[in-house]
């Protein structure tokens, strides 16, 4: 059963009564530094108990030697890191669903090969058998490889959620809407998923990308007079009243006539 809502009051930095109401599709959240995105995915999270994967910003496959010396040592990882750790370990999957099929295609297209756990380690199996551990791999191609493993681990089928911090971090922007197409399609498949980004170029191929279809909804967070965090909420990334993402790009065009007309 998909998220309908939350409400939360006085949840770390979210001062007084939240409330928000989510799709069934994609829902994707933005603001300022500060206005709560993570700690929201967090929240979500811990109020439903459903089968879900939260992928943090950290990248940590390439850490996954230091994974069985968390319990002993006791690193300063938080649940999430060791979590996705953990989902990413999992065994393979027997059965390969047509919808997986298409999705674990279009990745193999991009990472040029297939994400595999071996002897502890991470590695891209590139298709003339080359195998490259994570550590030296393109930080981008890990974040379609980690999406492979989720998905042969059985992680995204329907009626899972997916809760993922900052995507589009080291992502080529070519790549970008190629990871929101694969993101739509998991969507349609039954995977409900929550994003945080910083990313306007992110944000609006969501908007772009979607079909007919699709259910994309956008939150803008902020803060309010009093300092309490509120979310403006539309299915329309362009007409959030709160947003910061549209503002600087608009700002930077601004500046750049400027300069043209030699006012700079």
């Amino acid at each position: 059963m998909a998220i309908s809502g939350i409400r939360i009051k006085d949840f770390f930095v979210f001062k007084g009564e939240f409330t928000a109401r989510f799709c069934s599709g994609v829902n994707i959240f933005t603001g300022g530094n500060g206005t709560g995105k993570t700690t929201l995915l967090r929240a979500i999270a811990i109020e439903h108990k459903n089968k879900h994967v939260f992928i943090p910003a950290g990248d940590m496959l390439e850490h996954t030697e230091l994974y069985p010396m968390d319990r002993q040592y006791r690193l300063t990882y938080n649940d999430s890191e060791i979590e996705i750790i953990g989902s990413a370990t999992l065994p393979v999957t027997n059965e390969i669903t047509p919808n997986a099929a298409k999705t674990l295609d279009r990745i193999k297209s991009v990472i040029g090969g297939e994400a595999v756990y071996e002897n502890g380690a991470f590695l891209i199996v590139k298709s003339d058998g080359a195998k490259i551990p994570f550590v030296l791999e393109a930080k981008g191609f890990r974040k379609f490889g980690l999406l492979w493993k989720l998905l042969r681990n059985g992680l995204l089928e329907s009626e899972s959620v997916l809760f993922w911090d900052e995507p589009e971090n080291s992502l080529n922007p070519e790549l970008i809407p190629v990871l929101v197409d694969i993101l739509l399609e998991l969507s349609r498949n039954g995977v409900q998923i929550f994003i945080a980004t910083h990313s306007e170029i992110f944000a609006s191929y969501f908007s772009v990308n979607q079909q007919k279809c699709d259910s994309v909804m956008f939150y803008s967070l902020y803060k309010d007079e009093r300092g309490e965090i509120k979310a403006d909420a539309n299915e329309r990334f362009d007409l959030l009243e709160q947003n910061k993402l549209m503002e600087v790009p608009v700002k930077l065009y601004e500046k750049q006539i400027e300069k043209g007309f030699g006012n700079g």
